[in-house]
């Protein structure tokens, strides 16, 4: 088995395409999963070292009968869940289409997937799963809601992973980011209206997708051994203030 294959779901853009070109340089096979498939392309055609055959598979991750088809040959070192939706909507005013839209993605693909991939870690006797929760999923706020479940839910996904799996040497962990400057959100967290927010940050600024890094590298590392089923927040120091 290949070791230095990462599968990355969300990886056309934001943290996932941050992932993507940091394990790239590191001498990992990417294999990147997006919907958007010009985007995907377009940054998979800027990773570092070609010669290592990165892939993409442009594909709905709630399909999931097409995600078991595409996904339950490949073998992996690495799954990395990271695709996932926001909403701006209080609880009781959200649609159930809207709320299953969300749990969908953030969760339910996650977890579907991993179940694909898990056999073949399993036959292999070594694996690494990371789970991109938030830190709203330790505390929440106002307005994100069914975000937030969505992702508190994937945490209680990474500690039962952590505990069915350790048998077979798969480790599974998950990184909660605080506020994460992206193209998608740039507009509003560098503008004054995001003050309210950066003020419940002791670090008093928002952070760039490359302060995920060296957590990243260390989850990833096979020196990483003892570690599985711990949840690592980089926020700021925020989820000490909510």
């Amino acid at each position: 088995m290949d070791i230095k294959t990462i599968l990355i779901t969300g990886a056309s853009k934001g943290i996932g395409a941050s992932f993507s070109n940091f394990l790239a340089s590191e001498g990992y096979r990417i294999i990147g999963i997006a919907r958007n498939k010009d985007q995907l392309i377009k940054t998979f055609n800027s990773l570092p070292n070609q010669n290592l055959n990165h892939d993409i598979l442009t594909i709905d991750i709630t399909d999931f009968n097409l995600v078991k088809e595409k996904l339950s040959h490949i073998n992996l070192y690495c799954l990395i869940n990271n695709a996932g939706i926001a909403q701006s909507n209080l609880l009781h005013e959200a649609s159930l289409d809207e709320i299953n839209q969300i749990m969908n993605i953030n969760l339910i693909s996650a977890l579907n997937i991993s179940n694909t991939i898990i056999p073949k870690m399993i036959l292999n006797k070594i694996g690494r799963i990371i789970n991109i929760s938030s830190i709203l999923g330790l505390n929440p706020l106002k307005f994100v809601g069914a975000y937030s479940m969505s992702k508190a839910a994937l945490i209680q996904m990474t500690k039962s992973q952590s505990i069915e799996l350790a048998k077979y040497n798969i480790l599974v962990n998950a990184i909660c980011p605080g506020y994460i400057i992206t193209d998608l959100n740039r507009s509003f967290l560098e503008s004054e209206k995001s003050s309210k927010l950066k003020s419940k940050i002791p670090l008093d600024r928002f952070a760039s997708c490359d302060e995920l890094l060296p957590s990243l590298k260390m989850l990833v590392d096979p020196y990483n051994s003892y570690m599985t089923g711990s949840i690592i927040t980089i926020d700021g120091g925020m989820n000490s203030t909510l």
